[in-house]
């Protein structure tokens, strides 16, 4: 089953929860190099004069997939979402000036981190810990055709 990340701006409200939750699921609270797959930006709307945080992560487009000369990063059969074997990485940053958004980051050994859409909740049959925690609804789960 197929499915996409996706972020409506509009609703997210900058309450850090989906941020929580992503450094939560992956990482254990004395892990040297654990860091949240979101990321926090200042987002202007110019139209109605207001600025607000908003919390973006990657939607799995498939761009650094694209760029990666070793084919570390590839789309999982299953799910459609984009992975890293970190075997095969060996950190020379393409992926990283690839990805629109820029939430891809290194780990301390240089291979490259990326969200995995949270595919071990995904195999059990629940949501991402970043769409179950998401209240506004800014950050839904869809099931693609």
């Amino acid at each position: 089953m197929a499915y996409k990340i996706k972020l409506d701006q509009t609703k997210c409200v900058g309450c850090y929860a989906c941020y929580v939750a992503c450094l939560d699921a992956h990482f254990q609270a004395e892990d040297d190099d654990a860091a949240s797959f979101r990321k926090i930006r200042k987002y202007t709307d110019m139209e109605h004069e207001f600025e607000k945080n908003i919390c973006v992560g990657c939607i799995h487009c498939g761009k650094c997939m694209q760029v990666c000369p070793q084919h570390a990063i590839y789309q999982d059969e299953e799910t459609q979402l984009i992975l890293v074997d970190q075997k095969r990485c060996t950190g020379c940053g393409l992926c990283e000036t690839a990805c629109p958004l820029h939430v891809i980051r290194f780990n301390k050994a240089g291979k490259m981190l990326k969200c995995d859409g949270c595919l071990e909740r995904i195999r059990e049959g629940r949501q991402p810990a970043c769409v179950k925690v998401c209240c506004p609804g800014a950050i839904v789960w869809e099931k693609i055709e």
